[in-house]
């Protein structure tokens, strides 16, 4: 985000920003285990980081939008364009929906809290804070995702915390800072 702040919305990129932004991604490779993933893991790193490219891009472009519109209308509006954008997916795989599971209270409850907590509540939020900080500064705070899944993963699923994982830690919270005290 700090990269395309600058390109597109004439952020000051300074020489602390670079460092903090180069910290929090060296900070959430180590979290993640390194750069040694399996061949089988290769399609998944790629998709992850078009993703995180593709909103931070996103993430910027939403700072064009006039301030009179509050946090929840941008998140309405998205909302249904991301509607009717997937709607014809899920139209053409529907048959392969198993409903039984589907409507059962445990997988339900998943799909509500996921749509609802996950998401909707979540997305208002991002796009507040959007508002309220510099688009270089909100989006340092991406990569406390990792930390928290890596942290979930452990705790709910017993998954193994490494060495890395702490040191990657380490360089999350030097970047965030770094940026924040700027």
């Amino acid at each position: 985000m700090t990269l395309f702040a600058a390109w597109l919305l004439k952020e000051q990129l300074t020489v602390v920003k670079l460092l903090a932004v180069t910290s929090a991604t060296i900070g959430v490779i180590l979290a993640g285990g390194g750069l040694h993933f399996q061949a089988h893991q290769t399609l998944g790193v790629l998709s992850l980081t078009v993703a995180a490219l593709t909103w931070a891009l996103m993430s910027v472009l939403l700072k064009k939008v006039p301030a009179r519109y509050s946090a929840l209308q941008v998140t309405t509006i998205g909302t249904l364009v991301a509607l009717i954008g997937l709607t014809p997916v899920t139209l053409i795989v529907y048959h392969s929906f198993n409903w039984a599971v589907m409507l059962t209270p445990k997988v339900g409850g998943g799909i509500l809290y996921l749509g609802i907590v996950s998401t909707a509540i979540a997305f208002v939020m991002w796009n507040k804070g959007l508002q309220l900080l510099q688009a270089s500064q909100s989006g340092l705070f991406f990569f406390f995702q990792p930390l928290v899944g890596s942290l979930l993963g452990w705790l709910v699923l017993g998954e193994a915390l490494h060495v890395s994982f702490v040191f990657g830690c380490l360089l999350i919270f030097i970047g965030v800072g770094l940026t924040l005290r700027n």
